[in-house]
């Protein structure tokens, strides 16, 4: 069970902040839920009950600094390929997200990179959903990346780039 204070990540929200656990009337029913406080949306907050075990499996401890530099070590092995079916697209995004695993959200992000690329070479935009995929899932990695590397959020795309040619650690 976490605690008070700790730092998770929530797919879906990004890194958060356990701010309480409380008790709250949702409906009829009396529950306790822990409070989520997204790092880079403290305006915002999550109402997680503490015994959804299908939402609880969403939370997990954030990366450490190691794991993430692992990943980005691991983005030239793994291949990533453009599913053409927009239904099974959408599905295979949308499971993503919501799972959180970032070696899968980075290759989302770089086969949504790739797709935008050659779209707009032959003078033609992403799908909507897939532009809305495509945000979210930078949201998500670099919420998480930035808080393992001790970088700002708008810097993570710059150091993965300097990592995967060398410039850095």
């Amino acid at each position: 069970m976490f605690q008070i204070g700790d730092m998770v990540f929530y797919s879906g929200s990004g890194v958060c902040r356990i701010d309480s656990i409380a008790s709250r009337e949702f409906g009829d029913e009396m529950k306790d839920y822990y409070l989520l406080i997204p790092v880079h949306a403290p305006e915002s907050a999550v109402y997680l009950p503490v015994d959804n075990e299908k939402l609880l499996s969403r939370m997990r401890s954030p990366l450490s600094s190691e794991e993430v530099k692992g990943i980005i070590r691991s983005i030239p092995e793994r291949k990533v390929e453009w599913i053409s079916d927009e239904g099974k697209r959408k599905a295979e995004f949308t499971r993503i997200l919501r799972d959180g695993n970032q070696c899968e959200i980075l290759d989302l992000i770089r086969l949504i990179h790739l797709q935008q690329k050659k779209l707009r070479d032959a003078g033609r935009k992403l799908h909507q959903c897939d532009a809305r995929a495509f945000r979210e899932a930078q949201k998500m990695l670099c919420d998480e990346f930035s808080l393992a590397l001790h970088i700002e959020p708008g810097e993570v795309e710059g150091y993965i780039d300097e990592m995967l040619h060398g410039r850095t650690a």
